[in-house]
């Protein structure tokens, strides 16, 4: 892992599934993923209906799944009066919005610290012990939210979050989706955890797989490509149903992604023996 020395000859992945409690649907697809062999690591989302559903069903798994923290600032209620980060509905507000006021410094960082730290306390409320922290739409490497974040973790000892940079060169796919890589890596390695002494996996992938209508055949090609050391692979399976909220519109995807996680040929190839499947709290 980056932050301390990773032995050379290995590869190791850790399949992270993001929105874990979002809808039952998409928590159902997980746990099918999980379930079938294909991931061990999941992000929950505190501040959404199937939270309660879902951590049940992370605490009945055990120490075979590690759960850490999606932190969620751009869909749902928050769990905090946070007037800084709602619109007049009481909602947080969208992407685009969130940044907008980040930018002109009309957020304030007490409420961004005391969300942040509800979202952390309702996860071990629920029995539940986050291995790492990201965020949902990449929320935690935004500027002003990155530095309150990492001085929380760093609080709470979790020592583990995401850095959503995917490298162009060595990459299976360099043409995808390479506005969204190259920002994503600059927001991401300017604010990097690891020189105050977070960690981060070795390499992270899923950003040029997202919304791959060949999601199984990009994935395999992916897991030929792993390099050595410890990877994290961002997926987002589910099942879309009719609670599926209107502000998230990643919706046939998920169930493109849940199919391919638990096809025959992904599931053979993570199991053919040179990759060692794991989740942050056993890395």
């Amino acid at each position: 892992m980056r932050g301390e020395a990773s032995t050379p000859e290995r590869r190791r992945l850790i399949v992270n599934a993001d929105d874990l409690g979002m809808t039952s649907g998409i928590h159902e697809g997980i746990f099918e993923a999980f379930e079938a062999g294909a991931l061990r690591s999941a992000s929950i989302m505190p501040v959404m209906p199937a939270f309660e559903q879902a951590a049940r069903e992370a605490r009945a798994a055990g120490s075979a799944l590690g759960v850490g923290l999606h932190l969620t600032l751009t869909i749902g209620r928050p769990l905090t009066c946070a007037p800084t980060l709602t619109d007049a509905g009481g909602e947080f507000l969208s992407l685009p919005r969130l940044v907008t006021r980040l930018c002109t410094g009309r957020v304030s960082r007490r409420e961004l610290a005391n969300e942040c730290r509800a979202q952390l306390y309702a996860c071990r409320q629920a029995g539940l012990a986050p291995t790492h922290l990201d965020g949902h739409e990449h929320v935690h490497v935004l500027p002003v939210v990155r530095e309150v974040v990492d001085a929380i973790l760093m609080e709470e000892g979790i020592r583990f979050r995401r850095l959503p940079f995917e490298r162009l060169r060595g990459s299976p796919f360099p043409w995808r989706r390479v506005p969204a890589r190259l920002a994503l890596g600059v927001a991401a390695r300017s604010g990097d955890p690891r020189q105050r002494g977070a960690r981060a996996a070795d390499a992270f992938f899923g950003l040029s797989l997202f919304g791959s209508a060949s999601f199984a055949d990009d994935l395999l090609r992916q897991l030929d490509a792993l390099p050595r050391g410890t990877s994290e692979l961002m997926v987002h399976p589910g099942h879309v149903d009719a609670t599926h909220p209107v502000r998230d519109r990643y919706t046939t995807g998920r169930e493109i992604e849940l199919r391919a996680l638990t096809s025959p040929a992904v599931l053979a190839r993570l199991r053919q023996g040179d990759i060692e499947l794991l989740h942050f709290g056993s890395a």
